[in-house]
Order: C-alpha cells, then sequence, then structure tokens
C-alpha cells in the first residue's frame, strides 16, 4: 500500500514508533525498517547489530542505525536469541534506503509480543500523519 508515497507491504507487521518492519514465521522474526522510517533517517552510513547467538529482551537494543543527522536504537517487543544478521546491509547499510523491505537488518528465533505490532490498517493513520509531517 502507498501512503503519500512511502509503500508499506500489507504482509507485514509494524511497529510504528520505531518505524520498523517485522515478519513472522514460526518462531523466526525478520526485522527491518519502513521506507518511511529510512526517508526519516536520511543515508544511512552505519548499522550496529547484535551478533548471532546472543539473547535479548524487549528492553535490549536489537540494533541501531546512523546516519549523518541521526543515530537510532532500536528496541522491539521480542524475546529470544539472534540467529542471524544481513551481512550485505552490514557492508553497505545505504541498502536500506535503496530497497527497506528488501534489506532486513536481522533474525530472532523466539517470542514477539504481537499485542505490540500492528498489522497495517492498524497503523495507517499513524503512517499518513507522519508522512505529512515529515514531506515538504
Amino acid at each position: 500500500m502507498n501512503i503519500n508515497g512511502f509503500e508499506f507491504p500489507e504482509d507485514l507487521l509494524y511497529y510504528p514508533e520505531e518505524h520498523v518492519w517485522i515478519r513472522v514465521e514460526g518462531d523466526i522474526v525478520t526485522v527491518g525498517i519502513t521506507s518511511l522510517g529510512q526517508y526519516m533517517a536520511g543515508k544511512i552510513f552505519q548499522v550496529t547489530v547484535k551478533k548471532p547467538g546472543e539473547k535479548v529482551t524487549s528492553r535490549s537494543v536489537l540494533f541501531s542505525v546512523e546516519s549523518p543527522k541521526w543515530v537510532g536504537k532500536f528496541r522491539l517487543p521480542v524475546e529470544g536469541e539472534v540467529i542471524e544478521v544481513n551481512e550485505k546491509v552490514l557492508r553497505d547499510p545505504s541498502l536500506i534506503n535503496k530497497d527497506p523491505y528488501g534489506s532486513w537488518i536481522l533474525k530472532i528465533k523466539g517470542v514477539v509480543d504481537v499485542g505490540k505490532l500492528k498489522k497495517l490498517e492498524e497503523a495507517r493513520k499513524l503512517f499518513e500523519e507522519e508522512s505529512q509531517r515529515v514531506v515538504r
């Protein structure tokens, strides 16, 4: 679905407060940044992630993203263990700017608090308001 020029795939879940998309497949949680989130961050030049094997909770910083104008630390309602990081994104963080939904950041085996995530229709109003605020 296109919202004010930003794509939001309808088959994903969203944590709109952090501008993160999440794909849940069984007990595997794949995480990335939305198209609006990468736009707001600007040109991303560094991504730092937890290493595979590290345990995470909802209080853990799962990853951070740096751009010339911003540093963001991302926490999500998930508990488990990091099982994979996207090495391509770590080597070339600008991939997130080019293809935010094809450039996932990490995968976690564990449990996500789905009650804190939103389907696109639930998050749509927030994304509409945020995109109108940041796009001039």
